[in-house]
């Protein structure tokens, strides 16, 4: 599927307000190409307000937000992997921890650095490129396991 960048931000909102927590998302694609826009917007639809920063630097950022009505999610983490070099680093970030939190919205960008440690259930996002243009992306959205439903990306809010 082909989508803008305006279509990322409308459907990460409605990922951070309406997803079943908690969820693992990994995010792949070139530089550029559109992870940190899609992982902003979920954190801000799930209540992260303010700046967000990237975590290319830092690896992992939490935020903290509080239950929803339903005592639903109660924390956003985003983690960049890019900086990593192999799996063995990823003890060094508290990985076990990032991957297995029970009440977080979890969005990792360059999941594919951490194969073999990912969680069962969880959701992969691969964007890239159309060719059509800078604000243009393929999109491939895929489940591995029984992870909790995405809204459909196809279906637009009015």
């Amino acid at each position: 599927m082909k989508v803008s960048e305006a279509d990322l931000v409308e459907w990460g909102l409605r990922i951070g307000r309406e997803v079943c927590r908690p969820v693992f998302i990994g995010l792949s694609g070139p530089l550029g190409a559109g992870k940190s826009v899609l992982a902003r917007a979920v954190a801000e639809g799930a209540g992260v307000s303010g700046y967000m920063p990237s975590p290319t630097f830092n690896l992992v950022f939490r935020y903290e937000i509080g239950a929803d009505e339903a005592g639903g999610h109660r924390a956003v983490i985003h983690a960049d992997l890019y900086r990593l070099h192999s799996p063995e680093e990823l003890a060094g970030i508290g990985w076990d921890e990032v991957a297995g939190d029970e009440e977080a919205i979890v969005l990792v960008e360059w999941p594919e650095r951490a194969r073999g440690h990912l969680p069962g259930d969880r959701w992969e996002v691969r964007l890239r490129y159309a060719g059509e243009g800078l604000d243009r992306r393929e999109i491939e959205v895929r489940p591995f396991g029984d992870p909790p439903p995405l809204p459909d990306l196809a279906a637009r809010e009015r």
